[in-house]
């Protein structure tokens, strides 16, 4: 259903079903819709065809996602935790010299040269009729959020991501019913499109807008939540802080981003009384491409092995590679138009297909197996070497939840693993990974950390991983 429309039907035939709560504030569908039109008319009258939003508040986010929508106005979403210079930047070569902001942020947004637009505290009168929206318009452009360099910006059509919440709305448990919470950031592609699918289903969302334990806390005090979305490291905390008894409730986990440990896994089934964990692997070039479902009792997960979403169909570049895995190329509906031409990036294309870089292949029975997200092939001392391929061995010995990097020391590459928990769980591995793995492609050493170092959107930062100054007893040597 047009995205405008659906809001549209929830305001009208449930207006006081809740839409957006936070630990501070409730919004029904009526007054979003209501906040909406408002807005949207002080969008109509921005010069310009594009709109910028800058929004931790998921009401703020809602409200100023829909406006946008009804105004016919692309919006451009703006990371939080950019800094200003950046911020400012990147707006200004998207186009987005107004920006959607909650009213206490319209000072410093002016301060920065930009026209503010307020979300409407209230609002009064009556609906007024919606017309569908042109679905092959610009809707979105969405930025990675590298902390550094130019981010990505990244084209979505309305039609692109109506037809990914018509696919995977029934897979990822997205219902009218569905109280969903996502405990991480708002304005990130998983928390976005969480956002989004709840309103465009019914659902009422449930947000802290960054991860924060006592505003979880608080909403889950208010609110009987049936779903919860985000990323492995943010449901691990969640699990980790939430109250005796807040997920009585709970019915459905939805984790994308990364692999959910099996240790996670069994904690979601013994905690709680979910009867089912779905784990997503998509982009934001892709939307939905592949998912799997997770049991518990399960081995170490290893790689991600996922049937593809209804309407998705790929393809894998060997390009001279070893024939286990290449370049994943992904065909569906839900592709992103590419990147902002404002920008240097170009996406890799092959007809209708694209591809980010990600490695994997597809097996007799038509799933996908990710051979290590966004990682590409490594070239060490002029062996080639699949990240991937290491974490499955790793896997396959009984470790989980391992990253491998290249690191340079004193003017030499080595390999580098990493991983959460107890150093004697590896005081063995070296001897049993070369049952495994040629010795090229053995790390030196695996490192232990007492918890990942985390991006602003909730998902592992490789490149804050340590290098070197790792203590001793942190780390086991593997050859």
């Amino acid at each position: 259903m047009d995205l405008s429309l659906a809001v549209e039907h929830w305001a009208r035939s449930t207006p006081d079903r809740i839409a957006v709560a936070s630990a501070v504030e409730e919004l029904t569908f009526g007054q979003l819709m209501l906040r909406a039109q408002t807005l949207s008319e002080a969008l109509r009258q921005q010069p310009g065809q594009r709109v910028g939003i800058y929004a931790r508040d998921p009401l703020t986010m809602a409200v100023g996602f829909h406006a946008a929508v009804l105004a016919g106005k692309p919006l451009v979403v703006l990371d939080p935790a950019w800094p200003p210079a950046q911020l400012t930047a990147t707006a200004r070569r998207l186009g987005a010299a107004g920006v959607i902001v909650h009213p206490d942020q319209a000072g410093s947004l002016r301060d920065l040269a930009f026209t503010p637009y307020p979300v409407p505290a209230d609002a009064a009168g009556r609906l007024r009729p919606v017309r569908p929206s042109d679905p092959d318009r610009e809707l979105l452009v969405i930025c990675t959020s590298g902390s550094s360099g130019e981010p990505k910006a990244i084209v979505r059509s309305q039609a692109s991501w109506q037809e990914s919440l018509a696919s995977g709305a029934e897979i990822l448990g997205a219902a009218p019913a569905a109280v969903t919470l996502c405990p991480g950031p708002i304005s990130h592609g998983l928390g976005l499109y969480a956002l989004v699918e709840s309103l465009h289903t019914g659902g009422t969302l449930l947000a802290s807008g960054r991860w924060n334990a006592d505003a979880v806390r608080t909403m889950l005090s208010r609110h009987a939540c049936t779903r919860i979305v985000s990323v492995p490291t943010i449901i691990q905390r969640l699990l980790d802080t939430a109250d005796d008894g807040a997920f009585t409730s709970l019915a459905t986990v939805v984790s994308g981003g990364e692999p959910l440990p099996a240790a996670t896994v069994n904690k979601i089934f013994v905690q709680t009384p979910a009867t089912a964990c779905t784990e997503y692997y998509g982009s934001s070039e892709h939307s939905l491409i592949a998912y799997r479902r997770r049991g518990p009792g399960e081995g170490p997960a290893g790689n991600f092995i996922g049937t593809p979403f209804p309407g998705v169909r790929l393809h894998i570049h060997w390009e001279g590679r070893s024939p286990s895995n290449g370049l994943i190329f992904v065909d569906s509906p839900f592709n992103a138009s590419g990147y902002d031409s404002s920008g240097s990036a170009a996406i890799e294309r092959c007809g209708s297909s694209t591809s980010v870089g990600d490695l994997g292949r597809l097996l007799d029975d038509g799933r996908l197996e990710l051979q290590g997200r966004g990682g590409a092939m490594l070239n060490l001392n002029g062996n080639n070497v699949h990240p991937g391929e290491i974490v499955q061995a790793f896997a396959r010995l009984g470790l989980a939840d391992v990253r491998v990097l290249m690191v340079e020391r004193d003017g030499s590459k080595t390999l580098l693993a990493y991983t959460c928990g107890d150093p004697l769980q590896g005081r063995e591995l070296g001897g049993r990974l070369r049952e495994l793995l040629p010795s090229y492609k053995i790390p030196h050493e695996l490192v232990f950390l007492e918890r990942w170092p985390m991006t602003s959107s909730g998902k592992i930062a490789d490149s804050e991983l340590p290098g070197t100054g790792v203590p001793q007893l942190a780390k086991v040597f593997l050859r």
